[in-house]
């Protein structure tokens, strides 16, 4: 590096430096205002070439500013500078607003001297009105991507998008318009937000070339599918049907953006600025991926709120196909009622047993209701079976027995075609299967039993013994309970149902339904 100075020589090393400055530089004699050194930025910045401004004093540049107060300010600067506006008089007689940032008093060529520094004012202003513009612009779709994935409805959805774009922002209007279908193709305003949001008030606006309302940014915007960008709606010639409403709305800048739904262009986003020129590429880029998101969520949306009314229609057709079933069991109970009301009221105080059961098993309401519809017309076989077998006194002869079993088979053929949303066919036909395999019809055994065949049995059994048969007095409660349980132990009935049910009735106080 030393040896690159020595050849450059200081003076040229000196104006290389000066040449490479990023922003208008002088050195000005701290007692006379005379320019002692200027950076080359200089020169475009008041139109003067350095050589005629070399010997000229600040003054020249700034004939607006006071000798005096200058030499005041250049005599007791602060720490950081002193920092002045004033207007610069271009050489072309053109005033410029700059902002002039003094330096301490310095020792330079023999002399005191002080440097400034000048900046465009205006060009500044226009700088950070538009960093301004980007930093809203990157934050209202940061906080619509959030909306994007948290709405739960397409109102929503764009409600809070529009009411995002607005939020703290320079954006005065922001709304969202579907398409409608042809002729008209009018566009209905779904979601608006903003300070000038009564701009829309009775506003009409139609995607149609063959409509006055279609001409504007919006119509445009829709049958070209390109980003239309008013920079200001004073001279904007195809604004003039809007140009009054948007002025006293305070609105001098839009953009508007097509999107799809789907694969059907048929989406608008609007956004007003109270300042023109409000779009620069950023923030245009910023509210295009806007719009596509906007599309992509509100396609999804729709197919989820289409999968979830599709999904309450299947409920609701399911819970009416229930209750009809529910009525027909209900009905074939009564018929049972009517022929046998032994068997009747056997079969409803059974299913009543195995239903609190379950509950105390920690079974769903849904579950048990599936239970219930089986308990309540598991001996509904029987109506095949010979009324003085199924009263007989006594014991039944083997070939009896074998006429009873057939109950099983019977009610699983009479239930097997009725579309339960429930196993219900084969839960009462397995009500007699033991979890040893000794059980009938099918002599299945283990978890090949299903889970409410299980309870089914345990709840048949307490039942049957506990209470008064046609053919026989009651046994009482104890005695039923005390065979569920060597049953269970005899690896017959499901070990965990007989628990829950001696506890019911030994430990909660449980009374059988009468």
């Amino acid at each position: 590096m030393e040896d690159k100075v020595e050849l450059l020589g200081a003076e040229n090393w000196s104006r290389m430096l000066w040449s490479r400055l990023p922003v208008a530089m002088a050195v000005f004699d701290a007692d006379t205002l005379v320019l002692v050194e200027a950076s080359a930025l200089l020169e475009p910045l008041t139109g003067y070439s350095l050589p005629e401004l070399m010997g000229e004093t600040i003054l020249r540049l700034l004939p607006g500013m006071d000798r005096a107060d200058l030499q005041m300010a250049f005599a007791t600067p602060s720490e950081n500078g002193v920092s002045r506006k004033a207007s610069l008089l271009k050489k072309d007689g053109v005033a410029i607003p700059v902002r002039i940032t003094m330096s301490r008093p310095f020792a330079y060529a023999a002399g005191r001297c002080v440097m400034c520094e000048l900046r465009n004012a205006a060009l500044e202003a226009d700088m950070e009105h538009r960093l301004a513009a980007k930093r809203w612009a990157l934050r209202a779709y940061a906080e619509a991507a959030l909306t994007l994935v948290s709405a739960q409805s397409s109102e929503t959805l764009l409600q809070e998008i529009a009411e995002a774009i607005t939020r703290d922002s320079p954006f005065v209007l922001a709304a969202i318009g579907l398409v409608g279908s042809a002729p008209q193709r009018s566009i209905d305003i779904q979601a608006k937000a903003g300070t000038a949001i009564h701009y829309l008030d009775g506003i009409e606006l139609s995607g149609s070339a063959e409509q006055a309302t279609g001409q504007g940014p919006a119509g445009i915007a829709f049958r070209s599918g390109q980003i239309q960008v008013v920079k200001d709606i004073e001279t904007a010639p195809n604004y003039a049907p809007w140009r009054e409403r948007a002025l006293q709305a305070g609105i001098r800048c839009s953009i508007t953006v097509p999107f799809c739904i789907g694969e059907a262009q048929n989406g608008i986003l609007g956004v007003y600025s109270s300042e023109p020129n409000a779009f620069g590429s950023v923030v245009y880029e910023a509210f295009q991926h806007l719009a596509q998101e906007i599309g992509v969520g509100l396609h999804s949306l729709r197919q989820r709120e289409q999968i979830e009314q599709e999904r309450q229609a299947r409920e609701l057709a399911q819970c009416q196909l229930a209750e009809a079933l529910t009525t027909a069991v209900t009905a074939i109970a009564s018929a049972l009622e009517a022929g046998d009301p032994f068997t009747a009221g056997h079969q409803n105080r059974v299913a009543t047993l195995a239903c609190d059961i379950a509950r105390d098993m920690g079974w769903g309401e849904d579950h048990v209701q599936g239970l219930r519809m089986a308990a309540m017309v598991h001996d509904i076989g029987k109506l095949a079976v010979p009324q003085e077998i199924l009263n007989k006194p006594g014991k039944l002869t083997a070939e009896e027995f074998e006429r009873v079993k057939v109950h099983v088979d019977v009610g699983y053929h009479i239930l097997k075609d009725i579309p339960f949303s429930w196993p219900v066919a084969d839960t009462m036909r397995q009500h007699h299967e033991k979890l040893d395999g000794s059980g009938y019809p099918l002599g299945i055994c283990g978890d090949a039993i299903l889970p409410g065949a299980r309870v089914l049995a345990v709840a048949d059994i307490v039942e049957s013994m506990a209470c008064e048969r046609p053919y026989r007095k009651a046994l009482g409660l104890d005695i039923a309970l005390g065979e569920v349980q060597s049953m269970a132990t005899a690896d017959k009935l499901d070990p965990e149902v007989v628990r829950v049910c001696t506890a019911m009735f030994r430990e909660k106080g449980y009374r059988l339904p009468t």
